[in-house]
């Protein structure tokens, strides 16, 4: 029985082990005309600080890059991509927009507005929250650019974060760069905000998982995102993919996350949560889960259907999503062995 453990993604976060002087700062006044001044040196550039600016960190083998007119801040992340810091006033022209934007960047689909949903993370120090996007798909070529962003909105501007580079390198460590730059990001003024009330509960800490995986799946690597993930494999090279992915907090409702899944097949969103293909609740060894299955109704994925089956944990302030995805046949052969998967889950 495996024993996975997760640094917490967007709590817990994988902070770097440089020691505090080898890291540089870099501070950019939230004023609409503000523009980082680039420089070719690997030092830090600093800029004057105001009650609302934005402050972030960047390591030191970061070269930074000349920013450009629409940037404040542009660096080469060694054997990885690029990170780009930019600000834009007010909502910057819509959240769906730029998120759309981005999608067609790395070919992906656009999606309706209503769709555009990011996860949450809140930002050190702050009660506000930046939204975070991978737009990575897991069966991207290696060569293929991919995207991590993360939208912080402040009122009257929007602060944009973005990491690019080869969809393999992104998978294999870009969420463990990109989530340590974020848990740098500080907003100037909040930092030393009231503490919270006695009362308040405390953040959620992701627990070890453990989880009991069906006679014939094999461990895969994933991303870095998740806690767990297989590969199972079928007849004439059929492959479907495993994930176990914890997120603090409630992470949207059932209804939300079904549509999520079902647009990823292309099914039409259900209206209401009564709809009997949104799934069904389940008990398992850590609670309850709630499970549910889709298939396309046409071909999406290599001229064959697709199908993805999922369950949802919500257990110690954590949602844990669990999901099988890859050609239908294959999904559907595997889908009481799914839900048994799911089922075994425990906290140790």
């Amino acid at each position: 029985m495996p024993n996975f453990s997760f640094p917490a993604l967007l709590l817990c976060l994988a902070i770097c082990s440089c020691k505090d002087e080898e890291i540089r700062t870099y501070r950019v006044a939230v004023e609409p005309e503000a523009e980082a001044k680039p420089t070719q040196e690997t030092g830090g550039h600093d800029h004057a600080a105001h009650s609302d600016s934005v402050t972030w960190r960047a390591l030191p083998d970061w070269k930074m890059e000349e920013a450009g007119k629409f940037l404040a801040a542009a660096y080469a992340v060694p054997e990885l991509g690029r990170l780009t810091v930019s600000k834009l006033g007010g909502d910057g022209g819509g959240l769906a927009a730029n998120v759309n934007r981005w999608r067609g960047q790395v070919n992906m689909q656009e999606l309706p507005e209503e769709k555009v949903t990011g996860q949450p993370m809140p930002v050190t120090g702050s009660s506000r929250e930046m939204l975070l996007f991978n737009l990575n798909p897991d069966n991207a070529p290696a060569e293929a650019e991919g995207i991590f962003a993360a939208v912080l909105p402040l009122g009257s501007e929007t602060w944009y974060f973005k990491l690019t580079g080869p969809s393999a390198m992104l998978r294999e460590k870009g969420g463990e760069v990109f989530m340590a730059f974020l848990a740098d990001v500080r907003i100037a003024g909040e930092e030393e905000a009231a503490p919270a009330p006695p009362d308040s509960p405390a953040p959620p800490k992701v627990p070890k998982i453990q989880v009991v995986a069906p006679e014939g799946w094999e461990e895969s690597q994933g991303s870095a995102m998740r806690v767990a993930s297989f590969a199972v494999k079928g007849e004439g090279g059929a492959t479907a993919d495993v994930s176990v992915i914890p997120l603090p907090g409630e992470s949207g409702s059932v209804l939300e996350n079904v549509n999520r899944w079902r647009g990823q097949v292309q099914l039409p969103p259900l209206a209401s949560a009564d709809d009997p293909a949104i799934g069904a609740a389940m008990d398992g060894a850590a609670g309850k889960l709630f499970v549910t299955h889709m298939v396309s109704a046409e071909p999406v994925l290599d001229g064959k259907k697709a199908a993805i089956s999922t369950a949802i944990l919500k257990a110690e302030g954590v949602t844990w999503f669990f999901k099988i995805t890859g050609e239908a046949s294959l999904v559907e052969a595997n889908r009481d062995q799914f839900e048994t998967f799911a089922r075994t889950a425990s906290f140790p």
